[in-house]
């Protein structure tokens, strides 16, 4: 059996080739792959700081102070959900306004509220998953509006050194007794407010803007509205409170007086409803009044209504409002009827007088009454014992040969009704 021919044997490479360059590329290469997957040391995550409180506003109310400010929903760099773990307000009184600086509470501030804020809910279970939704801790959620008080107190009052670290305050504790920097001339002091997002961690976000209210008296409470009204608005007037400082008539004639000192500011005056539901509720008039009597648009008979009024002064806009009035209330009832129907028109037919006439235009108009006259009476019969909605009607109880005399009232939806008065006379006989 013949043998099979063997496989040549492999060629031997000579020192000097190319093998070399070529293994030697491969090493380098795996080389570089490993320097690549090498891990350095981890670096710092970026702080992530809260966002500003805004808006955030101070209003003083006789010796309480109105705290509002929304809950920032976001970072500083405004990433959502915002790490935000509580909001503080801080206070102090002094002849100038605090020296913000980010991430530091300045000293000589105090805080005076503060609440937790809860991380944003997770998503409810589906409805039929037997799934309770999970307890919520206590606080303020992102995005929420909330109003804090503060109860002015004499030491709270009086100008404070700008010096120590801040002090929380508990509003329904004790007052301070704090040292005391009475400013050279007295003037120019103010309770200022500032407000200011933490996170989690403890770290603050930059503050807000700071917000003052005057420290001297308000002016006092002015006396109770007198209210009358017609069919669409209200009308409120009321004596201003002893003190107040009231421009001089324009016609009085007299000079122009020049006070020792700072002058007073003149008193103005902002209107609140007084019922329970409305007691947060903003004032009625967008900007304090100057005279004392406001018109409100807008009558609701058959419904109490009451107001309170309130002094205002303000000084380089800080406003302070005064105790208020004592409440003034009216349940207003509907006398006003509607205008009466005009260009009533009778055409006499056989059997039938038609009658036509110009409808009326009134919120609460029920309808129209016809009344009838025969032989050239009065028109007292009444032919429509309900109102009637058409602007036209059908008098078929008619006598051939009788005249007979028409008007037509409107009347509205109030109990009893309100009548207008008689639109013009018709008159015509009737045919076979």
């Amino acid at each position: 059996m013949p043998s099979l021919p063997s496989a040549p044997p492999p060629p031997v490479r000579a020192r000097g080739t190319r093998a070399r360059p070529r293994r030697a590329s491969l090493l380098l290469l795996l080389v570089l792959v490993a320097g690549c997957g090498k891990r350095g040391a981890p670096l710092a995550p970026l702080p992530r700081i809260p966002g500003t409180v805004d808006p955030f506003t101070a209003l003083r109310r006789d010796d309480e102070v109105e705290l509002a400010l929304v809950v920032p929903a976001a970072n500083a760099a405004g990433d959502q959900p915002g790490d935000i773990g509580a909001v503080e307000v801080y206070a102090i009184t002094s002849a100038r306004p605090p020296a913000l600086e980010s991430g530091r509470v300045p000293s000589g501030l105090l805080m005076v509220a503060s609440s937790p804020v809860r991380r944003p809910a997770p998503p409810a279970p589906p409805a039929g998953a037997g799934v309770a939704p999970l307890p919520r801790p206590p606080g303020l959620d992102q995005g929420e509006r909330v109003t804090f008080r503060e109860r002015l107190t004499p030491d709270r009052l009086r100008p404070v050194a700008e010096t120590g670290a801040a002090r929380p305050v508990d509003p329904s504790g004790p007052s301070l007794s704090l040292p005391v920097v009475l400013p050279p001339d007295g003037t120019g002091v103010r309770r200022h407010y500032v407000a200011v997002a933490v996170s989690r961690g403890g770290r603050r976000g930059a503050w807000s803007t700071v917000r003052s209210v005057p420290i001297g008296a308000p002016p006092a409470a002015p006396s109770a509205p007198a209210i009358t009204y017609d069919a669409t608005h209200l009308t409120l007037t009321w004596t201003p409170g002893p003190g107040a400082e009231l421009p001089p008539p324009a016609d009085a004639g007299l000079l122009e007086a020049r006070p020792l000192g700072p002058p007073r500011p003149a008193t103005r005056w902002t209107v609140y409803p007084a019922d329970a539901a409305a007691a947060s509720a903003p004032p009625l008039n967008a900007e304090p009044l100057a005279t004392p009597t406001l018109a409100v648009d807008g009558v609701a008979f058959d419904q109490e209504r009451c107001f309170i009024v309130r002094g205002v002064e303000t000084t380089d806009d800080a406003s302070v409002e005064g105790p208020a009035s004592p409440a003034g209330c009216l349940t207003a009832r509907d006398t006003f009827p509607p205008p009466a129907p005009a260009a009533l028109e009778a055409v006499g037919s056989g059997g039938v007088i038609s009658l036509i006439w110009e409808g009326v235009e009134a919120p609460d108009l029920a309808g129209y009454l016809v009344l009838r006259g025969d032989g050239g009476s009065e028109p007292t019969t009444l032919l429509t014992p309900t109102p009637i909605a058409a602007r036209s009607y059908e008098d078929r109880g008619v006598t051939p040969g009788t005249r007979y005399v028409y008007v037509v009232v409107a009347i509205d939806s109030a109990t009893p009704g309100n009548r207008s008065g008689p639109s013009n006379r018709a008159e015509e006989t009737a045919r076979q």
